[in-house]
Parts: structure tokens; sequence; C-alpha cells
């Protein structure tokens, strides 16, 4: 379960809220960032909220990170980064636990490189709300049969010209994080996203899996 809770003030900058997340036993879950923050490092992150021998993986270039209760995080992987989709492997015997990501909901944009040809790159939005999986999202970079893939529900929606995407996957949802599978035959294009900000003052309470 993942729970929100955001009380905006009056501009995004200084709207401060956290999301919930449970992981299990053994279990693996990928997550992106939703909020920003002043410094990436892991430690400024997660903290120290996780346990002995759990683990984060950039799940692009598969460097990583481990826990150590006398030390912290060890590891090639230094800092996260906005855009980027990482595993979290929760270590066999630490038991189920929650663990928070919290932050100022200050979207910021990012570029990344999709590759083509049936290659596969994950990816998340730092956004803190649901986005619309539209046929503009990518900039129109889109080729005929690329896929968009839940990398932990699976949910999925396949790309068609003249019509946009279609499928189960409707939407882009905070701190959850995808594979974009590119079609056979397609070429690697670079995205720059540029953050859905909202200028109206509300308070938001939501509740997603």
């Amino acid at each position: 379960a993942v729970g929100l809770l955001a009380a905006v003030e009056s501009e995004p900058s200084e709207v401060v809220g956290y999301f919930k997340k449970t992981i299990n036993d053994g279990g693996w879950q990928a997550i992106s960032l939703p909020f920003a923050y002043s410094s990436l490092g892991i430690g400024d992150v997660i903290g120290t909220q996780l346990s002995e021998s759990d683990c984060i993986i950039d799940i692009n270039t598969a460097t990583s990170t481990i826990y150590y209760a006398d030390f912290g995080w060890f590891g090639e992987l230094e800092s996260m980064d906005y855009g980027t989709a990482y595993y979290i492997n929760r270590a066999i015997g630490n038991g189920v636990t929650d663990y928070f990501l919290l932050g100022k909901v200050d979207p910021q944009g990012f570029t990344k490189t999709i590759l083509g040809n049936g290659a596969f790159t994950a990816f998340g939005l730092n956004e803190a709300t649901e986005i619309e999986l539209t046929d503009d999202l990518f900039g129109t970079n889109e080729s005929d049969g690329d896929v968009i893939i839940d990398i932990n529900s699976a949910a999925s929606s396949t790309y068609y010209s003249g019509f946009g995407w279609f499928g189960e996957l409707t939407q882009i949802s905070p701190t959850s994080a995808y594979f974009y599978n590119s079609a056979l035959g397609s070429s690697d294009f670079i995205w720059t996203y540029e953050p859905v900000r909202s200028k109206t003052s509300t308070s938001i309470n939501r509740v997603s899996k």
C-alpha cells in the first residue's frame, strides 16, 4: 500500500509530502523519486529506514549499494536521480517493513536516452500525482509498437501510430517505475521531460496501490 499526504501552503515549491511504502521479506520493489531534494545522496533520501544487507539497484546501469547497520550505505551507487528507476531488495530474514519517501513537491525535469530496437529502458516521473499516458508524453518520439510496462504490476500499454497509447496502463503513478520497451527497428531518442506543475492551492490525501 502507498499513502500520500501533501499539505499545500501556496506555491508548489512550498509543498511537503510523503509516500509510505511496504516491502516484503525477501521482496523486490521498483521505485522512482516523486519529490525534490536538496541532496540526492542515498543516505539523505532513504536514510536508515532499511536493514542489514538490504540493497538498492539502478535498474538501467545495475550499479548498487548495500546497507550495513554499523556503516550505512556502501557501494558504487552513491546517489539517486530524477527520472531514474531503482529496485529495492529486502534481504531474506529482515521481515516485512514500511519505509517513507519524504520530500518537497517541486517537480524536476530530466533528460534520458530511450534505447531503440527492442531495448528496455527503465524510468519514472518526478511527480507527486498521477500523470496521464498521452501520445505527447515522450515528445512525439514514439514508434509504432512501443510498449510501456509497470515493473511492479506488469500492466502495459502499446503505442499505435495515429491513435496513441492503448492498454490497461493509462497513467504514470508517483513512486512507480516503468520499462519503455521500444519496437524492433526503432531508433534511440533523447527524451526531455518537462514536469506538470499545479498552481492550485489544495490538500491531497490519496491512497493507491
